[in-house]
């Protein structure tokens, strides 16, 4: 018989200013640092590109530490990187960069959507590597969003972003265990999943409002939850979109500066050396 796990700590996502965009910031949030390995969620809701308006990417910069999955919800958005690597992710598509011991990349919508005009939105998730995987060696992977496995019933949809529900599974491969799942639900309807009783959970409310024991959250909200149970179990008081995600936790020491994210100092000043010196390769556009 599953337990369903309580409600830890319910809060709103805080406003951040990404190059010229402002995104709702999921984590870290004033009182709720990560959810490991989830160590930051970025939510870029709905904006129009209009017809002939100049596109605002974000230019080369460096990161170091961990994994970038950017999920694009609506529009198209393009990746390039210090490893030669370039790519149009579409709506339903991931790009998944592992950064390792160091890699430059850059991004934005696509500048074709300035003749045709559109709308871009997206989920931007930062997942720690462990110790002994800091160091990798940088890379990229694309995954088409057509091959990201879905559960639907006439009043659920759950995408399989990473891990598996039942036997449903990602061709997305980890370096730790965790799941990643983009739900919709009609309203009035309750639900519930299974999770590994040692591994973390959480919430992230795209649109809508779900109840969640006694906690009534709505758009733009994060919940964590206690490692109480094996099942997380929400109702939809309205149609509702939203993120839940989990794993099993890196319990290391998390030193994070900018964009690079490691175990102590000592190796935040070797990553900023290795970006100083060009190690990280070079990318001008």
């Amino acid at each position: 018989m599953q337990t369903t796990r309580t409600v830890a700590h319910v809060e709103a996502a805080t406003k951040a200013v990404v190059g010229v965009h402002t995104v709702n910031r999921a984590l870290p949030v004033r009182h709720l640092k990560q959810i490991s390995p989830f160590i930051f969620i970025d939510h870029m809701e709905p904006f129009e590109i209009k017809k002939g308006e100049k596109i605002m990417r974000i230019d080369p910069h460096p990161h170091a530490g961990f994994e970038v999955v950017t999920y694009l919800l609506n529009g198209k958005f393009f990746h390039r990187d210090s490893q030669g690597n370039e790519q149009i992710a579409e709506a339903g598509d991931i790009n998944w960069m592992t950064s390792g011991k160091g890699i430059i990349h850059s991004e934005g919508p696509i500048n074709e959507m300035a003749e045709t005009g559109g709308t871009i939105s997206l989920m931007q998730t930062w997942i720690n590597l462990p110790a002994n995987k800091k160091f990798i060696d940088p890379s990229f992977r694309h995954y088409a969003g057509s091959n990201l496995p879905m559960v639907s019933t006439d009043t659920l949809e759950l995408k399989v972003l990473i891990g598996n529900y039942g036997a449903v599974t990602s061709p997305i491969t980890t370096h730790t265990a965790m799941y990643y799942y983009h739900i919709k639900m009609k309203a009035g309807q309750v639900f519930s999943y299974a999770i590994d009783a040692k591994h973390t959970a959480g919430i992230y409310v795209i649109d809508g409002s779900l109840k969640i024991l006694n906690h009534t959250t709505d758009k733009g909200t994060v919940i964590e939850f206690n490692n109480d149970g094996d099942a997380v179990a929400v109702k939809s008081l309205t149609d509702v979109e939203f993120i839940a995600f989990g794993g099993e936790p890196i319990n290391e020491p998390l030193v994070s500066y900018g964009p690079f994210v490691m175990n102590d100092f000592k190796e935040i000043q070797q990553a900023i050396h290795d970006y100083e010196s060009g190690k990280m390769g070079i990318l001008e556009y």
